[in-house]
């Protein structure tokens, strides 16, 4: 990892831990909560993505063949960034806890604020030094995609899409309507939180599908499948506090986007089914509407959720 890689990681987890304190102030907390979130979070989020990695990937023959001596590995792709993520969130639980505040609302004044985070993680990629750059989808042929946000050059081998760099943006944008929702309040302690982590994981499964290097189990990939089922699991919350047969309408019709995702994976990979050759742009066209489908349809569950309450 370069200097300028780690020291952009660093500010922006101070400026981060400034607004997660001007957050908790106006949520009438404790804003030095922020002040001892920062270190347990850089600390949680580095072990935590290390050693994920390395579990999950623990079939693998290079991490087989270096043993425990590769959790001490420092290369950018030996990292898990949901590893990374969880390595926060629970630093932000163990901060509640030591001040002694409910986690409910900590999360919730932290979640625009770890999303903002998650986007300048992602951005600083660039400052990788090139031969170690991660986050890069396939070669680019088009003239017109040449260009710096859209794909990025490496010295003798080529110029790659910049999958980090929509990642980012996509980060910024859930960062940008977490921070909205989140200043309007009416939501009751962990929806903010909840909502930002399904707006940060759905995405998340479309991109890793374009990376062209991920983790994976044979032709599984690791990150994007975490991303379904925490999509998922967001999803049936709000169905199995209903209680009725009824609620749990949006998460069948999730598992039926998700059979639809699998299918055009299949069909990315030359594996037909049902013998339809369907074309790669089609294939990605039919995941994003998937994937809007899904999104439409937690907000749906969540809305009906809010409605049984307040009745």
């Amino acid at each position: 990892m370069t200097t300028t890689y780690i020291l952009a990681l660093v500010i922006g987890a101070v400026l981060c831990a400034g607004l997660f304190g001007w957050k908790l102030h106006r949520g009438n907390l404790k804003p030095e909560t922020a002040l001892i979130a920062l270190p347990l979070s850089l600390l949680g989020g580095v072990v935590m993505a290390r050693l994920s990695y390395f579990l999950l990937e623990l079939r693998d023959m290079y991490v087989e063949y270096d043993g425990l001596g590769g959790l001490l590995s420092t290369s950018p792709d030996e990292f898990c960034f949901l590893g990374g993520c969880a390595g926060v969130v629970l630093a932000i639980l163990l901060t509640a806890k030591i001040t002694g505040q409910k986690a409910l609302p900590v999360l919730d004044a932290f979640a625009p604020c770890g999303a903002l985070m998650a986007a300048i993680a992602r951005a600083s990629v660039g400052l990788l030094d090139p031969m170690t750059m991660i986050g890069l989808g396939a070669w680019v042929e088009n003239p017109a995609h040449q260009f710096f946000p859209v794909a990025v050059e490496i010295e003798w081998i080529g110029i790659f899409y910049a999958i980090f760099m929509l990642e980012a943006m996509l980060c910024l944008l859930c960062a940008a309507v977490s921070f909205l929702i989140s200043h309007r309040g009416g939501f009751k302690p962990g929806r903010v939180f909840l909502h930002t982590a399904f707006f940060l994981a759905l995405p998340q499964v479309f991109t890793e599908q374009i990376l062209g290097k991920f983790m994976a189990w044979g032709f599984v990939r690791i990150e994007q499948l975490l991303c379904a089922l925490i999509v998922f699991a967001i999803t049936l919350y709000p169905c199995i506090l209903r209680r009725r047969p009824a609620a749990f309408l949006p998460a069948a019709g999730s598992l039926v986007c998700a059979a639809v995702l699998i299918w055009m994976e299949f069909t990315l990979d030359n594996k037909l089914l049902f013998g339809i050759d369907i074309p790669s742009a089609g294939c990605y066209a039919i995941m994003i509407a998937a994937l809007g489908c899904m999104a439409g349809l937690s907000l749906w569950a969540y809305h009906k959720l809010n409605k049984a309450e307040l009745s």
